[in-house]
């Protein structure tokens, strides 16, 4: 006999596979089918049966649908389709009662082993139960416990109208009390349009707090403890019994403290960082105040740290190395920041106790000139409120001045660009422009009308402004000041204000505390006579008799030095003051070469001798003997007090101007800046002084830098602090 084919052999396997139909008899099968293929060499009618029995047993139904469709039957081939069905029904597929045993039985998970293994582990399971009670006999009757409450309750001391025992048993959880808290919580679970308030407000917290709230409430109505935490944990925070503890512990201390309880997950940790060690916390922070900014980094803190202050560390840290982003966060703990490098005041300098004691006596006399001087209010700062003048009393009129550049290629800083787009920019500043000018509250610039300049022939200049490039006109020395000053400045003030006193304000510059070629300095004069030193004026001297003697600082023209200055040994010889012994001209301490300066000395040195007698020690500088001629007030600005200065806002504004307009040409700007500064309106500049003047009222009250500053934003409206700002800021 012949092996069979694969397909013979998929054939009778598929009843098997169903369950439902089994052949009759293996070997009837076999010849079945041995007869069929036989019949199918005869003839081509079996071709098409055994295509049709694939059909029907659903195997591979594409290899025959790809060869002939279904479309292209007749009826004649449909009739034997259908006989050959009838014929594989009948003949070939029968049941019998026997057919389903060689199918296997579905487990029940009753086999004789595993009835075994349940049967020892619930005898181990009782085993281990004896001796312990069980539930029927664990919780007591319910009817017997019934009683037994209703009993308790009655002979309770506590009304029976009050459900709660155990909550009214404890006076603060009074009705009242709950009442107070109630209204304390509610308070605290506002949200206000703060912004600022808001960022500082944490989801959590604000949970709690509604919790909270709840939970009191649910207690006023009448429900207790565990039903209204569990309550709360699961409509607030979805959340079972854990958290219902968590609320009742908050609600508890709440009512008795009226506080939140602090959150302290998180703070009981076991390790221990660097920046609790003393040593280490002030080696850095002595390292970091000798840098410079510029060299001040995270980075340069790590290599120091390692290289320096990890080797001679003690204690039980010991490290060898650690992570830039670690030193980043200990220099913002330590209060450093990473920022842009903006204009602002200078704290370094600004509370120094020379500065602090300067700023005491010129505040004094500042106030004392405002009360001569005039006032400004309304909305635009339009009203004039003149001052109370005694009989022959002058007006007095505030005059700043300070200098400012401006840049070519100075344009502005932000822009809207598009996604994708670049704008190119020189990297150079460009040309600068140098203006110097004067400013007063009532008229802005210090500069004429055209009628008034035809009024005064005698003006050459029209306003008080001068404009100065460096490239082509040279550096701004302490002569130009005093030409701008004489020729331009004092003559337009006093046709603007005629009658005034004028209240001349500089800032401490070099150039501002310029003295003229002749001035009294000590500094500038030699030991000997001779040599490279100025011919100074005459000075003068209080004699042994008290008498006020005029001395001259040049040899007379009888002496064969004539014409020669003097020198220092020479000048305290003639006033008797040349010590006995023999001094230096400068000693370490005069030239800052020691660190140790005793400031009480009076005679370390011969200039440190000169420069205290009276004569020099009243010596004015070029600016000041100018204003002082022309019978005005000079003024200087403490140092790093640019914030009393409303000319620099002056400046703020108009560089904002000239950036706008950037055209990035030397030529435009030079036509562009007087266009911007005339254009400052009045009102602005008068609102600039105003700000000024609420600074120095704050530090006239006592306030100092960075409180000075908040008090000023705070009280913006006003035109002076309240007279009780020291208790407010505390």
């Amino acid at each position: 006999m012949t092996r069979k084919t694969k397909r013979q052999q998929q054939v009778s396997k598929i009843s098997r596979k169903k369950g439902r139909f089994i052949s009759q008899d293996q070997v009837f099968v076999e010849e079945l089918v041995t007869e069929e293929i036989e019949t199918a060499e005869e003839s081509e009618k079996w071709i098409e049966n055994d295509i049709i029995e694939e059909r029907m047993e659903g195997e591979a139904v594409e290899d025959w649908v790809d060869d002939e469709t279904v479309e292209n039957w007749t009826e004649e081939n449909l009739k034997e389709f259908e006989e050959v069905g009838e014929r594989l029904t009948t003949e070939v597929l029968c049941w019998h009662d026997g057919a389903a045993k060689s199918i296997r039985a579905v487990y029940t998970g009753n086999s004789r082993t595993t009835v075994w293994r349940k049967k020892n582990e619930k005898k181990r399971l009782s085993d281990d139960a004896k001796g312990m009670k069980t539930l029927d006999n664990f919780f007591k009757n319910t009817e017997i416990r019934s009683s037994e409450t209703l009993h308790s309750l009655r002979s309770s001391p506590f009304p029976s109208s009050s459900p709660f025992p155990e909550i009214t048993q404890n006076p603060l959880f009074s009705v009242d009390n709950l009442h107070k808290r109630l209204e304390e919580i509610n308070q605290q679970c506002l949200i206000t349009k703060s912004v600022k308030k808001n960022k500082e407000l944490f989801t959590y917290d604000h949970l709690r707090r509604l919790s909270i709230r709840r939970f009191i409430q649910l207690l006023l109505d009448g429900q207790g403890k565990m039903d209204a935490s569990n309550n709360i944990a699961q409509a607030v925070w979805n959340k079972g019994t854990y958290m219902a503890t968590c609320i009742r512990k908050w609600g508890s201390h709440f009512i008795q403290t009226g506080e939140l309880l602090v959150y302290r997950q998180g703070k009981h940790t076991k390790l221990w960082s660097l920046i609790n060690d003393e040593d280490f916390k002030n080696e850095c922070q002595v390292w970091l105040r000798q840098q410079t900014p510029e060299s001040r980094s995270p980075t340069n803190l790590k290599k120091y740290i390692e290289e320096t202050v990890f080797p001679k560390l003690t204690g039980h840290i010991k490290k060898e190395t650690i992570s830039e982003k670690t030193c980043r966060n200990y220099m913002h703990f330590w209060g450093y920041k990473y920022d842009e490098k903006k204009k602002g005041v200078y704290y370094d300098g600004h509370e120094r106790p020379d500065v602090v004691e300067y700023r005491k006596e010129w505040l004094k006399r500042m106030f004392e000139y405002k009360k001569s001087m005039k006032d400004f209010d309304g909305d635009i700062l339009d009203v004039v409120l003149e001052p109370q003048l005694k009989p022959e009393e002058k007006e007095i009129v505030q005059v700043t001045h300070d200098e400012c550049h401006f840049y070519a290629n100075d344009g502005q800083r932000k822009i809207w660009m598009k996604k994708d787009e670049d704008i190119l920019r020189s990297k150079h500043i460009g040309r600068s422009i140098m203006v110097s000018a004067f400013l007063c509250p009532c008229h802005g610039l210090l500069q004429l009308s055209d009628e008034q300049l035809q009024v005064n022939p005698h003006i050459e200049h029209k306003e008080a402004v001068v404009l100065r490039s460096i490239q082509s006109d040279g550096y701004w020395k302490s002569e130009h000041m005093l030409d701008q000053l004489v020729h331009q400045a004092i003559p337009i003030f006093e046709i603007l204000h005629p009658g005034c006193t004028g209240v001349f304000c500089f800032d401490q510059s070099t150039n501002h505390n310029a003295m003229a070629g002749d001035a009294l300095v000590a500094t500038k004069m030699n030991l000997s006579p001779g040599g490279k030193q100025p011919k100074m004026r005459d000075g003068w001297y209080i004699n042994e008799y008290g008498e006020k003697c005029i001395q001259s600082m040049i040899f007379p023209d009888n002496h064969h030095l004539k014409g020669q200055p003097k020198g220092i040994k020479q000048v305290l010889k003639e006033r008797n003051l040349w010590p006995i012994r023999e001094i230096r001209l400068t000693c370490e301490q005069c030239s800052g070469k020691c660190d140790d300066v005793n400031l009480e000395r009076v005679d370390c040195c011969a200039r440190r001798i000169m420069s205290l007698q009276p004569d020099f020690c009243e010596q004015r500088s070029i600016l000041e003997e100018a204003i002082i001629k022309a019978e005005h007030i000079f003024e200087r600005y403490p140092k790093f007090h640019c914030e009393c200065n409303f000319i620099e806002r002056f400046w703020g504004f108009a560089k904002r101007e000239t950036r706008r307009i950037c055209s990035y040409n030397f030529a435009d700007l030079m036509k562009r800046v007087p266009e911007v500064l005339v254009s400052v309106p009045i009102t602005t500049i008068r609102k600039f002084a105003r700000k000024s003047w609420r600074y120095m009222d704050a530090y006239d009250k006592g306030l100092e830098g960075r409180t000075a500053e908040w008090a000023v934003s705070k009280y913006k409206s006003h035109r002076r602090l309240p007279e009780n700002i020291e208790n407010l800021m505390e």
